[in-house]
This record gives C-alpha cells, structure tokens and sequence, in this order.
C-alpha cells in the first residue's frame, strides 16, 4: 500500500521535494537550486531543462533517503512559480526559449499602458491577478 504523499516545489530559485507519511510526519527533504540568468537590467530567466532536471533530481534524492519506490507514492501535491512561462516546440517538445520568470520587468511598460486603459479591475476578474 502507497505510504507517502510527495509535495514537489518548483520554487523562483530552488526545487525541493518533502515526502510525508500517512500521519502528516516529514520524511525526507531534498532541495537543488539552479541558475537565474540576468540577460538585461530587469529581465529574469531559468532554463526549462534545468527546471525539470532539478525537480525529478529532488524527488529521487528524497525518495532514496528513505528508501521509497514509486510505488510508495500515494499522492503528488505540486506548487509552482507563479506566472513563470515557458513555450514549448509542439513537434520536438523542446523549449522554444528560456522560461521567462515571473519577477521579470521586461513587459512593464506595456502593463503601465493596459493600467492606463483603465483594464485593472477586469483582469483581476478574469485571472484573480493584478497586472504586473
């Protein structure tokens, strides 16, 4: 019987993987961060590969502390960075680009001018954001 609940957290700066056991108690703990790449004042990106990579090697490292398989695993619970984006190639699977991170400043001018159209209140109703 699945014994563990793994909550993977794809942070802004870090993967991190805890598994729990049936009474909530934590178990194992594996952490990795990665690279933040600065290409101009303001603008903040990851590689995708290295997302991916640091958060299946978390949830390893954790599994292996304790000795857990897959199917130790009853449940997954993920949380994630947010409005973080990365575009994929459909075909090749392949990121088209680095993520472009939610912290990045590169698109403020723009959502200064969707402020200025007077559009705060409705995209807060549609998405539960601000825009920033």
């Amino acid at each position: 019987m699945a014994k563990y609940v793994m909550a993977l957290d794809a942070g802004t700066t870090s993967n991190r993987c805890i598994l729990f056991d049936e009474h909530g108690t934590m178990c194992s703990v594996a952490q990795k961060e990665f690279t933040q790449y600065f290409p101009k004042p303001g603008w903040v990106e990851h590689d995708a590969g290295e997302i991916w990579s640091t958060q299946l090697g978390v949830a390893v490292e954790a599994m292996s502390k304790i000795g857990a398989t897959a199917g130790d695993i009853a449940a997954i619970g993920i949380t994630n960075q947010r409005e973080t984006t990365i575009v994929w190639d459909k075909e090749t699977g392949e990121p088209v680009y680095r993520a472009i991170v939610w912290q990045c400043r590169r698109t403020s001018a723009y959502c200064d001018s969707l402020k200025d159209k007077g559009l705060v209140d409705s995209f807060r109703a549609k998405t539960g954001l601000v825009i920033d």
